[in-house]
C-alpha cells in the first residue's frame, strides 16, 4: 500500500469537479480512484467504480480496465499515480499543480509514450480556490494514443 503523505489531502472544491465533468464530458467506464468525500462521485454516473485508501480499496491495487479515470491525486505521488493511470485507463483527467506534470523527463516521456496531454484547463492558484498553495492548477486531460 502506498499511503500519502500528511498535506496530501487537499479536497477539490464542488465547483471545479463540476466544471471538470462538464468540460470533459467523461464517457464509459469510469473510475474516481482517491475519492475522498466523493465530490466528483456526485457528477459521475452512479456505475462509476471509486477508490479510496482511507476506506481500504488501494488504487494501485486496481487493475480493471477503464476508459477515464477522473480525481485530484496525493501530490506527493504524482509519477506513481500517473504510471498506474496509464497502465489502466484511456483517459486520464487529474487536478494538479500545473508543473507536476513536467516533474521529471522519464514521466514527460512517459506520457508521450502513452499518448500525450491532450488538453490543459486551468483553474488559477492554489490559493484562490482554496489549496494550501500558490502554484497554477489545472486538470490535465492526457489521451492514450490508438
Amino acid at each position: 500500500m502506498s499511503k500519502p503523505k500528511t498535506g496530501d489531502v487537499v479536497y477539490t472544491p464542488d465547483w471545479v469537479a463540476q466544471d471538470m465533468v462538464a468540460h470533459f464530458n467523461p464517457q464509459g467506464a469510469i473510475l474516481e480512484p482517491c475519492k475522498g468525500a466523493g465530490v466528483f462521485l456526485k457528477y459521475l454516473p452512479p456505475t462509476t467504480d471509486w477508490c479510496e485508501i482511507q476506506e481500504g480499496r488501494d488504487f494501485f491495487l486496481y487493475d480493471k480496465h477503464v476508459d477515464w479515470v477522473i480525481s485530484n491525486p496525493p501530490y506527493s505521488l504524482t509519477r506513481k499515480w500517473f504510471l498506474h493511470s496509464y497502465k489502466i485507463a484511456d483517459n486520464i483527467l487529474y487536478l494538479v499543480p500545473v508543473w507536476k506534470p513536467f516533474l521529471s523527463f522519464g514521466l514527460i516521456n512517459s506520457t508521450y509514450q502513452f499518448g500525450g496531454i491532450k488538453e490543459i484547463r486551468l483553474y488559477g492558484t492554489g490559493g484562490s480556490i482554496g489549496f494550501p498553495m500558490g502554484n497554477a492548477v489545472g486538470a490535465f486531460h492526457i489521451q492514450k494514443a490508438f
